[in-house]
């Protein structure tokens, strides 16, 4: 199977940058995981990315720093934003203090099955 990955730096001021992966995405590697979120351990939680006016609503994969908030990474409201929006759709579910989880921080990755509708909606979220 392939895979679509946003790479979501932390920094607002660099962009969004997309990669294609055929078969899972490696973690380790000049491009693996690791090296995209520039961390030791990775952590991954289901995250969303959502469009009202578009009706785009894309659920996938975020992989992040998981020690990120022990070594002092900078907050990433971008992927903060997308476990946001998936915590939303099933908050119905979750305990009163769910919206404590959705902080990211540091670089994270944001993967999804290599679909044409899917592939539709990246283009979107880059030029956005």
């Amino acid at each position: 199977m392939d895979y679509l990955t946003l790479r979501i730096p932390a920094d607002m001021k660099e962009k969004i940058t997309s990669t294609t992966w055929t078969g899972e995405p490696p973690f380790h590697g000049s491009n693996g995981m690791y090296k995209q979120c520039n961390c030791e351990r990775v952590q991954v939680v289901p995250a969303a990315y959502e469009d009202v006016r578009r009706k785009h609503y894309l659920k996938g994969e975020l992989f992040c720093d998981e020690e990120g908030l022990l070594n002092g990474s900078p907050h990433n409201w971008r992927a903060s934003q997308m476990r946001y929006w998936f915590m939303w759709q099933i908050q119905d579910q979750l305990t009163p203090d769910w919206r404590d989880w959705t902080t990211i921080v540091g670089d994270a990755v944001f993967c999804v099955e290599a679909t044409d509708k899917n592939l539709k909606i990246m283009e979107d979220i880059l030029d956005s």
